[in-house]
């Protein structure tokens, strides 16, 4: 973790430990009201850091006479018990002695003294705290520490009890509401739930989502901004078609849509949508940030305020998608404005490179088994591809690994990644390669392995078809054209008894035709030849989804949820509360269902990783992570599992019926299996969580 994101850990960490000690104030409080003795409250686990207890003050850890001492003030305490009863009987108590006092009467003594019986303290540990309730202990529940002490948590009626056990989720789903409250009078910046893209052949490609469309609700379920969208798409039943009620441009249509797993979305069902962007440039971080003529012309804060003449707001994404889309090869007129001056300029719309499979969610495109050749869109500030000379439009001709004979020409997208691996795992590896620059070739341009490997492996471009011809740079293994001769390097001239000059007419032609036998006339070193194929209903299909894109630097569209009004305020509070206990539940279903793998349950690591997220977003952000974390703990800590709030309450509800409480051998065993339920998933989701961090 860098050391600015050690700095948003610091709030994350504040917070989290806020909501521990809120749930364990639920069980203070509770145990104050019922006449239940707390000798603890503590925030963090482990030693005390710092500790404070009425009539002694603070203690603080820190070197001493003896050495290092940890904060805590039950030591002193004990010691004045113990002097103040031997100071009564007017001699020195033997450690016997002192042994037979019982707890009741030690508290007494204290109660004398002016201490409090509470010892508040803030642990070393910043995960989890307690209360430390007289005569509870959930790892020795047959322990008799307070026999015949009326305020000992054992004297108390079941109903008590009841109420200590459960008071600390009653707590988080008060302060869940509260947070959301809070959220939305401060206001809620998230991006809406409009469809930013729609990734082509996905499930709502398919359906007939279109970009810009808003997303109202999903099954019922309302959806304010995109995070719902996402958490209620995950959780959807995998193969079982979902309605989504969807408004475009002022029309309200149900369009049915299947979700389908993906590694890209950690297994979990996805459709293929991806949030909305602004027509206006973005901010790009330092060491993001990418040099090409469509990212200089829209920098960040500069605005597109027109489409091939029409005005746009930032909000228009839907327009701008629509006119690139019926490009089809064609330049797109954009009119962009930044300080006041405005300039015009035409990109032409490339096909974009990725295609929705239920085995691989962005497989390459192909056009009927066939794969352009491709070009760098842009490079990355300070990346090895920049020190190499490597520019925007540069066309890949050639890659090589020096001394090894290994050459490609042309080179595809899969194969190229492979070779920049390969050499930056290799140990003195060289990478040459030849572009095409301008329609010029240009000399060769040699990466060696030390330069990727400063560079994290990575050569620093952003790749996209080089749609302007129609050169072939892979045949897919096993496509009808691979069996029909059709190899990289060949040129497509016509398809049928139409001449093509560019990818974007073999697609114009492929879109206008139906299945069966097609003839492609190709070209290589001035020779042609024709090659005939049959064109399936899924190639055509394929063909059919593909889609255009312009590689621009568009901001997130972001709106501003909030509210001055605090009822309005409070039904939002309670609608979100809901809704996160509720996804919880949905949650443990998909588990159960096997829906959501179980590799994706976060540990400590995931939780502040996510939560760093978060912070970075904001100080709303932070809030709104805070409110669905005291949800989640409020759910899962009264779950019926041994050890935790729900577990313990099951005991008491079982003593309520019977008349009386489950066997100590009955507790201890529960006990047990909770803590190694708990440690072993503590241990699994740990171990993921590394994973996708160092993985």
């Amino acid at each position: 973790m860098t050391f600015s994101g050690l700095l948003y850990l610091i709030p994350v960490l504040i917070a989290f430990g806020f909501v521990i000690f809120w749930h364990e104030l639920g069980h203070f409080l509770a145990a104050r009201w019922a006449g239940v003795r707390a000798e603890q409250f503590a925030v963090g686990m482990g030693q005390a850091v710092v500790s404070w207890r009425k009539g002694i003050g603070f203690k603080f850890a820190g070197f001493g006479k003896g050495g290092w001492h940890w904060g805590s003030t039950q030591e002193e305490f004990d010691r004045r018990i113990d002097e103040e009863w031997a100071r009564r009987h007017s001699s020195m108590a033997s450690d016997a002695e002192l042994a037979q006092l019982s707890l009741r009467e030690r508290y007494d003594i204290a109660a004398d003294l002016g201490m409090g019986e509470t010892e508040y303290r803030l642990s070393w540990i910043p995960l989890g705290g307690y209360v430390k309730p007289t005569g509870q202990d959930d790892l020795r529940p047959a322990r008799e520490v307070a026999a015949g002490d009326p305020k000992s948590f054992g004297a108390k009626s079941v109903g008590k009890r009841m109420v200590i056990i459960s008071a600390g989720v009653v707590m988080n789903v008060i302060l869940a509401f509260a947070l959301y409250i809070l959220l939305f009078m401060i206001g809620f910046n998230a991006p809406p739930a409009i469809v930013g893209n729609v990734i082509p052949g996905s499930p709502a490609h398919v359906a007939g989502l279109k970009v810009g469309d808003r997303i109202v609700r999903i099954n019922g379920h309302k959806q304010e901004d995109f995070t719902k969208i996402r958490m209620d798409v995950s959780l959807l039943g995998e193969a079982e078609a979902a309605k989504f009620e969807v408004v475009r441009d002022g029309q309200s249509i149900t369009l049915p849509i299947t979700p389908v797993k993906t590694a890209m979305n950690y297994d979990m069902p996805a459709i293929g949508v991806s949030d909305p962007t602004a027509l206006e440039g973005a901010e790009m971080p330092a060491g993001d940030r990418m040099i090409s003529p469509l990212f200089a012309a829209l920098p960040a804060g500069a605005r597109i305020v027109a489409v091939n003449g029409r005005p746009t707001g930032r909000e228009d994404i839907a327009i701008l998608d629509n006119a690139v889309q019926s490009a089809k090869g064609r330049p797109v007129d954009l009119t962009i404005e930044h300080n006041g001056v405005q300039s015009k300029m035409s990109p032409v719309p490339g096909l974009i490179m990725g295609q929705w499979s239920a085995t691989d969610p962005i497989a390459r495109s192909n056009i009927a088994g066939l794969q352009p050749r491709v070009r760098i869109g842009a490079v990355r500030e300070g990346s090895a591809a920049q020190a190499a000379g490597l520019k925007a439009g540069d066309v890949l001709q050639q890659i090589a690994v020096v001394g090894t004979g290994e050459i490609l020409r042309p080179p595809a997208v899969e194969e190229l990644l492979a070779w920049i691996q390969n050499v930056a795992k290799g140990g003195d590896k060289k990478l040459q390669i030849v572009v095409e620059r301008d329609s010029q070739p240009q000399p060769p341009i040699e990466i060696d392995q030390a330069t990727l490997t400063k560079a994290k492996k990575v050569l620093g471009i952003a790749l996209e078809y080089d749609s302007g011809t129609a050169e072939i740079a892979r045949v897919v293994d096993g496509a009808p054209a691979a069996a029909a001769g059709v190899s990289k390097g060949d040129r497509v001239v016509a398809v049928g008894e139409r001449s093509v000059a560019s990818w974007y007419d073999v697609v114009n032609v492929l879109q206008a035709r139906s299945a069966g036998d097609i003839t492609l006339t190709l070209e290589r070193d001035g020779k042609r030849r024709d090659a005939t194929f049959a064109l399936g209903e899924a190639d055509l299909q394929q063909i059919n989804n593909l889609r255009y894109a312009l590689d621009l630097p568009l901001a997130p569209l972001i709106h501003e949820r909030q509210t001055f009004n605090p009822i309005t305020a409070a039904v939002w509070g309670y609608e979100e509360t809901k809704q996160s206990i509720f996804n919880v539940y949905r949650t443990i279903r998909s588990l159960f269902m096997r829906t959501v793998p179980l590799s994706n349950l976060s540990g400590p690591l995931g939780i502040f990783n996510a939560g760093t997220a978060a912070a970075k977003r904001g100080p709303d952000w932070l809030i709104w992570f805070m409110a669905l974390i005291s949800a989640n703990l409020a759910v899962v800590n009264f779950l019926p599992i041994p050890i935790v709030d729900g577990g313990l309450f099951i005991f008491l509800l079982a003593e309520k019926i019977t008349g009386r409480p489950p066997s100590p051998r009955v507790q201890a065993i529960a006990q047990m299996v909770g803590i190694a339920l708990l440690g072993s998933l503590f241990l699994y989701a740990t171990y993921h969580d590394l994973l996708r961090a160092f993985g």
